[in-house]
């Protein structure tokens, strides 16, 4: 039978089986550094690029975890309020935060399990929201049985002194009341703009649920654990404005991916195709590799080849197999397999800038088409704010076309520059090789400029650009 188009399984791990995520899984190294099962402290907020293995990473945890879990993602937005124009500390949300998420975890595990932990979750639920009841204005209840909080009024000034007591009394009711249960709590949060609407624009808020975060683990030591999982684009615009971003830059780790990783995802999911199981002994990756595909020379050389197209890990490397192998058909994938859809692949990574990037600079996609199609591949960082003054800045119809985005209108062709490094466009030449954001995010705009770049090769067929030198 020919392959179809999700033979190497589907990209979005949402879509896959508890046993397809246990075998199919790729450790890396963040996941020995995650506060999580007998750890008091650890990497607490993970930062990737759509694709990166988030939501995989997520899953996984869950599916391994004894503990009561509370999940937050786009399925389980429990949250309906726009916090787009939410003002206030990051202190004043952190500690709102803290509450609406313990309080929630207290209410949802209250229903869904025994009542060895019920009673005492309900307790803790009860109690906050009387104390709640002390600011004014903060509770609402039109929906007759539903209690929900109103962000806005928790984080005014004056009703700090109220806020911070429930909270500690929420912190210590539940802690107390998981010991009693005798197992730990833990709180997923993924897909952070669905369940925080409008969070996209308030990069601020990001920092006060990040806090809270720490706040809940700090706290909570090993009897609760709190992770959360951010697209990059967020985390970048929290970059750019922070505050307090010196308090918990300890707690977030970025989850990147290496050839070899991408090499073992592959070979994982082949044995997993072949009804292999690989969980009690080691992976022959080659053996693997050889059941689907045919190379001529050494496997690492045609590995390679396959994964410079992969620019934020995972989902990349499945989709550009998926789609070779559609290609073969039936036959062993080959070079000439993956070339042939290289220009519908490029396409597909120039359209998704906008699944992460999309929040924090809108309509990032066609300003790259317009800066590098039919560009050389390789310049310096100023031939590349030169060439977005030219064909930009100073174009008329172009210009116009982005003049209104608020990640365009004040900045310079320098600064311009540095963004399209950030969206993993364009990498900087090193003696190790090339750098991109995802593994170095903190590049400076005179580190780029005074630097050599190259397009990233994902993007070079989309884009009709020629090899060239500086």
């Amino acid at each position: 039978m020919a392959r179809s188009e999700t033979y190497f399984g589907r990209p979005d791990a949402s879509a896959a089986t508890q046993e397809e995520l246990t075998a199919r899984h790729v450790f890396r190294d963040i996941e020995d550094r995650l506060k999580w099962n007998t750890r008091t402290s650890g990497i607490q907020v993970v930062v990737g690029i759509k694709g990166s293995g988030k939501t995989e990473l997520r899953r996984y945890l869950e599916s391994r975890a004894n503990a009561y879990i509370f999940n937050l993602d786009a399925d389980h937005a429990f949250f309906s309020q726009d916090v787009s124009t939410i003002s206030g500390t990051s202190g004043r949300t952190k500690n709102a935060i803290a509450a609406i998420l313990l309080r929630e975890f207290a209410h949802r595990v209250a229903k869904e399990h025994s009542p060895k932990v019920t009673n005492a979750l309900k307790n803790a639920y009860e109690a906050s929201t009387s104390m709640f009841k002390n600011i004014p204005k903060a509770i609402d209840v039109g929906i007759p049985g539903v209690v929900q909080l109103r962000l806005g009024e928790l984080i005014k000034p004056g009703v700090s002194g109220v806020l911070q007591d429930t909270t500690n009394k929420l912190v210590t009711d539940v802690i107390d009341a998981l010991h009693v249960a005798g197992q730990p709590g833990s709180i997923l949060i993924d897909d952070v703009e669905d369940v925080f609407d409008g969070i996209e624009k308030n990069p601020l808020f990001l920092e006060g649920i990040v806090r809270a975060v720490e706040e809940i683990n700090r706290r909570g030591s090993n009897s609760i654990h709190v992770l959360m999982f951010v697209k990059h684009g967020h985390w970048r615009a929290w970059f750019d404005a922070p505050k307090e971003l010196d308090r918990v830059s300890d707690v977030i780790g970025f989850l990147t991916w290496d050839h070899e990783a991408l090499v073992e995802l592959i070979a994982k999911r082949i044995a997993y195709r072949h009804n292999i199981d690989i969980q009690n002994q080691s992976l022959d990756v080659e053996a693997m590799w050889a059941k689907e595909f045919s190379w001529t020379g050494e496997l690492d050389d045609f590995t390679r080849y396959c994964t410079q197209y992969c620019v934020s890990g995972p989902r990349d490397m499945v989709v550009l197999c998926n789609l070779a192998g559609v290609r073969a058909g039936n036959d062993p994938i080959s070079r000439s397999h993956i070339e042939a859809i290289l220009g519908a692949y490029s396409k597909g990574k120039i359209s998704s800038l906008i699944a992460d990037f999309g929040d924090t600079y809108p309509e990032v996609n066609k300003f790259v088409e317009q800066v590098f199609q039919g560009a050389s591949v390789r310049m310096t960082g100023r031939q590349l704010a030169e060439l977005i003054y030219n064909r930009v800045m100073i174009t008329p119809r172009v210009h116009d076309e982005f003049k209104d985005k608020h990640w365009y209108r004040y900045a310079t062709e320098q600064a311009l520059a540095t963004t399209m490094y950030q969206v993993g466009v364009v990498g900087l030449e090193s003696a190790d090789g090339m750098i991109y954001a995802i593994e170095q995010p903190n590049l400076s705009d005179s580190d780029l400029l005074d630097g050599v770049v190259c397009v990233h090769p994902a993007f070079r067929p989309g884009l009709t650009m020629k090899p060239s030198s500086p």
